[in-house]
């Protein structure tokens, strides 16, 4: 399985659910245009949006939700702590989700228990 994700690297958060990943799933971060993706997945923590504006990849989300519905996952971690956030930036990312879920990808709102149940997720569609 490739799996090609869009999140912040540097976070443990993050770090801590690459490090699960079981074996024979690929990981590329950013765009791999050599590789078939099976899944292309967005993590966005609320951490990430404190003091920002409009994260950077989400314009790419909105687009390869329209293009790759069924092979794109949107994740915003709410339990990472949305008390980080104001409640404008809540309702917009919510927005962004409703968005993201009507063009027909998936919305998730917590980190998937593990990159195999993405796999899972997304046949289901």
């Amino acid at each position: 399985m490739n799996i090609e994700i869009y999140a912040n690297q540097n976070s443990s958060v993050i770090q801590n659910f690459i490090d699960n990943a079981p074996q024979g799933v690929n990981m590329y971060f950013d765009k791999n245009e050599l590789v078939d993706m099976d899944i292309y997945l967005f993590i966005y923590l609320p951490e990430e949006l404190t003091n920002k504006h409009i994260p950077p990849t989400l314009p790419q989300l909105v687009d390869y939700s329209n293009k790759h519905p069924e092979k794109t996952v949107f994740c915003f971690a709410e339990e990472q702590g949305v008390e980080q956030i104001t409640a404008h930036q809540l309702k917009s990312i919510r927005a962004v989700g409703k968005l993201v879920e009507e063009n027909g990808a998936k919305w998730l709102t917590k980190l998937p228990a593990s990159l195999c149940s993405l796999e899972i997720a997304t046949e289901r569609s």
